[in-house]
């Protein structure tokens, strides 16, 4: 998921309205070219990026399905977004971090190659569907940013002991709540840890009023999508599936006692009062990875060409032409047509959401119906099935990683609400 602004102090004058005159130089009626949303220190947002970020926003949420706030709700919170993304570009600067271009260039060439595509497809699909290429690199390099402050800042400093790890793997072997998977919706109403007595009431009248809405039937998404002050807000505040032991503790020992879609809160913690739902839970053996072979034919985009495309692709296969040579005359996936549109063995998490819920529902053998995904259009068929034993080490290795994951996910919230609270943040309108 897994949650933007540039320097522009070459672009404005603190304060500027914007305003420029005709080139001739002729009297004429002033023309905002501009306007400041909100000043960081020296450096300010303007509001040409809170436009362009929320209509990113809002195609990506069209596409995936999700629920955003609308009007003054979703401007509110694309703001805070922006603001905590020029807070960090700031601390970066100062400590001599960049993005590296060749660093950028390879993460998008993974999210292509994860979603067998090559860079100029994934580029042609996202404008296809509206988006604005530049904006999508900028959002990766602001991730790829994050992840190196953070690393820096928060997960340098975090360390996990050996009894850590074999109280984690033993509670896995023994404990049947750890053996399953539960997925969390989180709202949080953050309180700096130098907030005043009033500012804490304030929070907690918040979290109080949250809670009241989502016992009167609210949609828990919107609710943190408008409310939350997590970093998953704008998902709707899901958490994913994850182990009690990958939840923080306070989390945990409320989740144990939930039936799905029970709620709970507000829950204290250092960051400040959280809300929770129980969306859904599931049981899987702990120590084995099930696995998927399966084949597809891609079409790339979403218009009515491609949807033609693709049910003529899925009418062939059903006349019984060989799907492997379908996928090698028809299939836009660079990545896997020449081997007949087979796609290596993939778990949960390797692939599209959509492709892989698919997938889970399929028969071996069974070919799937034209279905899309954000890139474009698929049909599927799986091939094989298989569970994978998680080796002792491997084990160990993902417990030590969730725990630390665990952990720096608490502190990486604290960080940015200090970092915040350093800042000099005046919001203009």
């Amino acid at each position: 998921m897994v949650r933007l602004t540039h320097s522009l102090a070459a672009a404005l004058v603190l304060g500027l309205a914007g305003l420029m005159a005709s080139a001739n130089g002729a009297a004429q009626d002033d023309i905002v070219i501009d306007a400041i949303a909100a000043v960081v220190n020296d450096q300010v947002v303007l509001e040409s990026d809170v436009r362009a970020e929320t209509q990113f926003l809002l195609n990506q949420s069209a596409i995936e399905g999700t629920t955003l706030p609308r009007g003054d709700a979703l401007r509110s919170r694309v703001l805070d977004r922006l603001i905590d993304q020029e807070v960090r570009r700031q601390h970066a600067g100062q400590l001599g971090i960049g993005v590296n271009p060749n660093s950028l260039n390879r993460a998008i060439e993974r999210i292509a190659d994860s979603n067998n595509l090559d860079v100029s497809t994934l580029r042609d699909t996202l404008r296809a569907q509206g988006f604005d290429y530049s904006r999508f690199r900028r959002n990766i390099e602001q991730e790829i940013l994050l992840q190196e402050l953070v690393q820096r800042d928060v997960a340098a400093r975090i360390n996990v002991s050996e009894q850590e790890i074999d109280d984690f793997v033993d509670a896995l072997d023994n404990d049947v709540d750890e053996q399953r998977r539960y997925r969390i919706g989180h709202i949080l109403i953050a309180i700096s840890q130098t907030a005043s007595a009033s500012d804490r009431a304030a929070a907690r009248a918040r979290a109080e009023a949250v809670l009241e809405e989502l016992e009167n039937g609210a949609n828990f998404a919107s609710v943190a999508a408008a409310r939350s002050d997590g970093a998953r807000a704008l998902e709707g505040g899901d958490l994913g599936f994850r182990r009690l032991q990958e939840l923080p503790a306070f989390i945990a020992n409320a989740t144990r006692d939930m039936d799905t879609g029970d709620i709970a809160g507000p829950l204290e913690s250092p960051n400040g009062l959280h809300v929770i739902t129980l969306i859904e839970t599931s049981s899987s053996d702990p120590r084995t990875r099930a696995e998927t072979l399966a084949r597809h034919v891609f079409i790339a985009g979403e218009d009515a060409a491609a949807e033609q495309r693709i049910n003529t692709v899925s009418q062939r296969i059903t006349r019984g032409e060989s799907f492997a040579e379908v996928a090698a005359d028809a299939s836009e996936d660079p990545n896997s047509a020449s081997d007949g549109g087979e796609l290596p063995w993939f778990s949960e998490g390797d692939m599209p959401a959509e492709l892989e819920n698919m997938a889970a529902t399929l028969p071996i053998g069974r070919v799937s119906a034209p279905f899309r995904t954000r890139f474009g259009w698929h049909v599927l068929e799986v091939l094989d099935r298989r569970e994978q034993e998680i080796a002792a080490a491997n084990m160990r290795a993902q417990a030590e990683e969730a725990i630390r994951q665990r952990r720096v996910e608490q502190e990486a919230e604290r960080w940015m609400l200090q970092l915040r609270g350093e800042s000099f943040i005046d919001i203009r309108s």
